[in-house]
């Protein structure tokens, strides 16, 4: 069975018509434990890691129908918060039928939070949101990066801005942006289809890490009328 790579998904197919999107994200040194830097509950672990791949698959125009968690950690308490975690973005993100599933580690005490999640989604392919990039083509920032204690950690994610976009003929792609930055999905996005990108002078850090995928980089013919104009494709 042959994959497909783009960006930071999996793509496989399946059926003649129909495939497989996959994405998943690693969070680590984030929870109580003694060796964790960033102190926060696991339940905000489960809850942003899930986010990022949830955000991921939808993006692209697939449904999520699994999630994964691996815990590296014991299930009481880490694993129990961790999962109420993910369970309350299940209710953020709408998706009510999907299989949860995920291991943790009992055989070992540890000393730090790391958490694996994947996601895995379905679509037909001709239906995935993946066109090619064109001159004069729009690139729109939905939200704004935010990285850290900047995060709304109480947050519901973009969730209905991605079912207004994939509703949009004109939007070809939606990326959310994560550690890498504004400026490194957009030049990803335009190098997919051998094309060069401008960004505008507009204050925003283009350089900064978005944290855990605080918002979203949309190509588009046309503007977006809850976004900002950052560039266009040349």
């Amino acid at each position: 069975m042959n994959g497909t790579k783009r960006r930071d998904l999996t793509i496989v197919p399946i059926t003649t018509e129909n495939c497989l999107v996959i994405a998943c994200d690693s969070c680590g040194a984030v929870g109580i434990k003694d060796g964790d830097v960033y102190k926060l509950p696991p339940y905000y672990t489960g809850k942003f890691a899930a986010r990022v791949a949830f955000t991921e698959v939808m993006c692209s125009g697939a449904l999520p129908v699994v999630i994964t968690n691996g815990v590296s950690g014991e299930m009481y308490p880490t694993g129990e918060e961790t999962i109420k975690g993910i369970q309350e973005e299940l209710e953020n993100a709408g998706l009510t039928d999907i299989i949860l599933s995920g291991s943790t580690e009992e055989n070992f005490p540890t000393s730090m939070t790391a958490l694996a999640t994947t996601v895995v989604g379905i679509a037909r392919e001709n239906d995935l949101r993946f066109k090619q990039a064109a001159i004069g083509d729009k690139l729109i920032l939905i939200s704004s990066p935010k990285v850290g204690t900047e995060v709304d950690i109480e947050g519901k994610g973009l969730y209905p801005e991605i079912v207004r976009l994939l509703s949009m003929p004109g939007v070809k792609e939606i990326v959310p942006v994560g550690s890498k930055g504004v400026a490194y999905e957009v030049k990803t996005l335009a190098s997919l289809s051998n094309r060069q990108a401008v960004l505008y002078e507009t204050g925003i850090d283009y350089e900064k890490s978005a944290g855990p995928a605080t918002c979203l980089v949309v190509l588009s013919e046309e503007t977006v009328p809850f976004g900002t104009v950052i560039g266009e494709i040349t």
